[in-house]
């Protein structure tokens, strides 16, 4: 096992060396990081020979997990997207105050 974690360190060292362009280099890598981590699993945490039992509160963290991560992004997205900030003197703030008269 541990030459299969050994073999797949050195396939995403080579697969650095591509010089791929950004969404392959990422898929590669997290179907390269999840191999990976399954095998952790698997063996070294010896959860291949366990009860079903087991992997409901696994499956349960894996969830928890994705939502923690979702809600901090849909709670920062709109941050990034249409959002511009201006300062108190900025002439386009100024500018339909002017106009409407209000």
């Amino acid at each position: 096992m541990f030459g299969a974690l050994l073999v797949l360190t050195l396939v995403t060292v080579g697969v650095s060396y591509l010089n791929l362009t950004e969404t392959p280099a990422v898929v590669i890598a997290l179907a390269i990081a999840a191999t990976k981590a399954a095998l952790v699993a698997m063996f070294f945490m010896h959860l291949k020979g366990e009860r079903p039992m087991v992997f409901w509160p696994l499956g349960l963290t894996a969830v928890l997990f994705v939502a923690l991560f979702a809600f901090v992004l849909w709670s920062e997205g709109d941050h990034l997207f249409g959002t511009r900030f201006h300062d108190a003197f900025s002439v386009e703030r100024a500018a339909p105050a002017a106009q409407g008269g209000h």
